[in-house]
């Protein structure tokens, strides 16, 4: 929670310098410092004497640095594969446009600084502006913690100072107080002390450093304490770090506006909570990045994974205080606490913004995955307070009760594997809080047994998705899915997978989440992997919101237009604003001989092709067919007569030197009503490989087949959809089951099978089960055979499913024929 303390830090010697004398050292520059040309100063700490400073002759301590004023335009430079001892504090600042630099010269290993165990900054910067630091190695370690830091850039001056950029370094093992002050405990620690007037840095970039064992936190731009009487620094740029190991947090901007934190990726945080002497500050809580007291900031683009710390340890956190804060394009995963904090307000002395409820958050384009746990990482935690998915302190925080200041959660993908208990929506204060708040087109992948809060405020769930477990308090949403999403590779299970980290995340083109999502004004303009995100189309669910790779163009008929669909024989069809499967258009056929195909080209011999779509007919009993013809083998389609929208799967395997194919939407002659057709969709599979042994019980014999509890079923000759031979089940509580074994964890699999009774109206099942997620299956209840499609995902540790064929109850026999799984890739 980032707020427990019982005093201010010590003030240092350096802060209570008088403001006179700092306005006319440091703000009052002399007009010709930007002028000029800049002397280059060079530090070789392995020469045997020490120099003047050139090439020819380099200094050979950090002492003759720390002696000397820097102008505007000079360099100092450290010889590449040498180490420097001590702590450098050069004097002097830059101007605008013409920077001090302090970096590296010659080929080879970074410069080291090593402070040897010192207390305080390896680099020290007070009441300079203008400066750009990079290229170097940074070093402090000690047996025992205490305020130390990487680089600190210190502002009491009672003023703006500008521009500190720190970048291409790397700074490890800074032996800090894992729970004391953040910006004095920094791999890069920027600061602004309490003065009067108020201090206040502009231009603060953090840039491509590498950050390791850095106690407390690798980069924090914060007041030097909690509480009033600083203003709001402007212009900072994190971005493009790695950081591993902090002892807490990994990034903190405390007092800011505009901060964008861009491009970071920090792991294993969070194991430290020491913290400094009695009447110190002390806070042991840690999350990976967060921000308090500031408004407008972009958390956009960043990995965090694995944080340990046991009482917030999420991902990411916006805290106390804040204002118009977009997280966007994260990917946060195994992190103990959960993927986002969320405060509410409270009390810090002397800190009135903390009382103001955080307001304006967006949550989007965001992957989690496995969050709440530390599952999978080589180390962890133990929670003390709990953890989530999305993580509340309390209520939901809520400015003065302003529907429009609530939380926007949408377009976000949530994975949880099986066997974690996290909870999706968690709240330390229980599972009915305060406030409302607005979940929208996010995909919730939950395989574990977590739960949801409820809220007595009105919130707003829309066009989710929910698969997997369904716990009791999962969220109304009149607008759901829940079918399997077809994540390439959901949890990053598969090691084999091409489809790895955020990546994973992406859908298959035959996927529910494809174009289902709601329109959301004002929503960013693009997804988690720059794919654009119309403001007047449906999107797709979740984070993802590309086509999945679809062969076909215009496959859902959003543009409200034929092509390049064009017409088949026949009676012309039409794409109507009507009866769409998702978003708002679909194609509507005559009532008898009618439809419209695509021709596709550029495809690839001899590999063979899933075809996919929804189709529904307006009068029950008649047919409409959703193929593939014209690829070098014989036409190929499935029928479907459902009055609700039903989804066809067929395969097809081009021939030896075809390279074309053309996919239709046909309905069958002799109806009297309408066809419709959506969400069509044709993906190349890597293997067609079929894993079920005896699909289509040819053998004669039910091996390797088994029966089912309840009445035997048997293999007849009789009642096929295709060759001799069929199941037969019983009247009531019989089938016949397969385990099928040699599957792939996390990855999505078509079971596709051919099902009728005997008697209309009562049902034969086809479904999957013991594969790490919920059992899935679909029913037939026609005495004609009907294609049952079903799309599921091998749970992380599984590699086996158990494919069935059962008539629950009844008074004769249901059939089931033609199995088909396949892996998708």
């Amino acid at each position: 929670m980032k707020r427990r303390r019982t005093d201010r830090p010590g003030r240092r010697a350096s802060r209570i310098l008088t403001l006179l004398a700092t306005l006319a050292g440091v703000l009052l520059l002399p007009a010709s410092a930007a002028l000029a040309a800049g002397t280059s100063y060079y530090v070789n700490c392995s020469a045997t004497t020490n120099g003047t400073g050139t090439q020819s002759s380099p200094w050979n301590s950090v002492s003759s640095v720390n002696s000397t004023t820097f102008a505007a335009g000079d360099s100092i430079l450290f010889a590449t594969g040498t180490t420097c001892t001590g702590q450098l504090s050069p004097g002097g600042s830059g101007a605008s446009g013409s920077n001090i630099s302090m970096s590296s010269y010659g080929s080879g290993a970074k410069p080291v600084i090593d402070a040897a165990g010192a207390t305080g900054a390896v680099i020290h910067l007070l009441n300079q502006q203008y400066w750009d630091i990079g290229g170097l190695e940074l070093v402090d370690n000690a047996s025992s913690p205490a305020y130390r830091s990487g680089v600190l850039a210190e502002n009491s001056s009672g003023g703006v100072l500008h521009h500190i950029r720190v970048h291409d370094m790397y700074i490890h093992n800074i032996t800090g107080y894992g729970g004391g002050w953040y910006s004095t405990n920094a791999g890069v620690g920027v600061q602004t002390d309490h003065t009067t007037p108020v201090s206040t840095w502009d231009d603060v970039v953090v840039e491509n450093n590498t950050f390791d064992h850095v106690d407390r936190i690798a980069v924090a731009v914060t007041p030097d304490a909690d509480g009033q009487g600083t203003g709001l620094t402007t212009g900072t740029v994190i971005r493009g770090n790695t950081m591993t190991y902090d002892g807490a947090d990994d990034i903190l901007v405390v007092k800011n506006d505009g901060a964008l934190i861009d491009g970071n990726k920090a792991g294993y945080g969070g194991a430290k909570a020491t913290c400094p002497p009695s009447g110190q500050y002390c806070n042991g809580a840690s999350a990976g990045i967060w921000m308090s007291g500031s408004s407008n900031t972009v958390v956009q683009n960043n990995e965090v994974y694995c944080h340990v710390n046991g009482a917030d340890g999420t991902g990411f956190d916006v805290d106390w205080g804040n204002h118009n804060t977009t997280f966007q394009y994260n990917y946060s995963h195994q992190n103990l606490g959960g993927f986002l904090l969320v405060m509410p307000p409270f009390t810090i002395a002397n800190e009135p913004t903390s009382t103001v409820p955080s307001d304006g958050t967006v949550v989007r384009y965001n992957i989690s995955e496995n969050d709440g746990s530390n599952s999978g990482c080589p180390t962890s935690g133990t929670q003390t307070h709990g953890g989530g998915v999305l993580h509340f302190v309390g209520g939901v925080p809520n400015q003065s009760g302003s529907s429009s200041a609530i939380p926007q959660f949408y377009n976000n993908t949530f994975s949880v594997r099986d066997g974690l208990s996290t909870p999706i929506l968690y709240s330390r204060s229980g599972t009915s809080i305060s406030g409302a708040l607005s979940f929208r087109n996010n995909a919730v992948f939950n395989y574990g047994s977590g739960n949801y809060f409820t809220t007595t405020g009105t919130s707003t769930y829309s066009n989710n998705l929910f698969y997997g477990n369904h716990p009791s308090r999962e969220p109304t949403d009149a607008a759901k899915v829940t079918a399997d999403p077809e994540f390439r590779n959901a949890g990053n299970a598969s090691t084999s997978s091409s489809y790895t980290g955020k990546n994973a995340y992406q859908v298959h083109a035959s996927s529910p989440v494809l174009r289902a999502g709601a329109v959301i004004s004002s929503n960013g303009g693009y997804d988690a992997f720059g794919n654009t995100v119309s403001a007047t189309a449906a999107p797709n669910i979740g984070a993802y919101n590309g086509t999945g790779g679809n062969l076909l163009t215009n496959a859902g008929f959003e543009t409200g237009a034929l092509s390049p669909w064009t017409q088949a024989s026949g009676s012309a069809s039409s794409v109507t604003a009507a009866n769409a499967h998702t978003g708002s258009d679909a194609l509507t056929t005559a009532a008898s001989g009618s439809g419209s195909n695509q021709a596709l080209t550029g495809l690839s011999p001899s590999t063979t092709y899933l075809l996919t779509g929804w189709g529904k007919v307006a009068t029950a009993g008649e047919t409409l067919a959703i193929g593939v013809k014209g690829f070098g083998g014989t036409e190929t389609y499935a029928n479907i007569a459902a009055t609700s929208y039903s989804q066809a799967a067929v395969l097809f395997t081009t021939g030896s030197s075809s390279t074309t194919a053309t996919v239709y939407c046909w309905k069958n002659a002799g109806g009297s009503g309408a066809g419709y057709c959506d969400d069509l969709a044709v993906e190349p599979l890597s293997s067609a490989t079929n894993a079920v042994t005896n699909p289509g019980f040819e053998t004669g014999t039910l091996t390797p087949w088994t029966q089912s509890t309840g009445t035997a079923s048997s293999v007849v000759a009789s009642n096929a959809r295709t060759g001799t031979y069929a199941l037969q089940t019983g009247a009531s509580a019989s089938g016949g089951i397969q385990t099928v074994s040699g599957l792939t964890s996390g990855a999505s699999y078509l079971l596709a099978a051919w099902a009728k009774v005997g008697t209309a109206g009562e049902e034969v099942a086809v479904g999957v089960k013991s594969f790490g997620g919920t059992e899935t299956y679909l029913r037939a209840s026609t005495t004609s055979y009907a294609q049952q499609p079903i799309f599921f995902t091998t749970g992380a540790s599984t590699t086996s499913a158990a494919v069935y064929c059962y008539k629950n109850s009844g008074s004769a026999a249901g059939y089931c024929d033609d199995y088909t799984l396949i892996k998708l890739p």
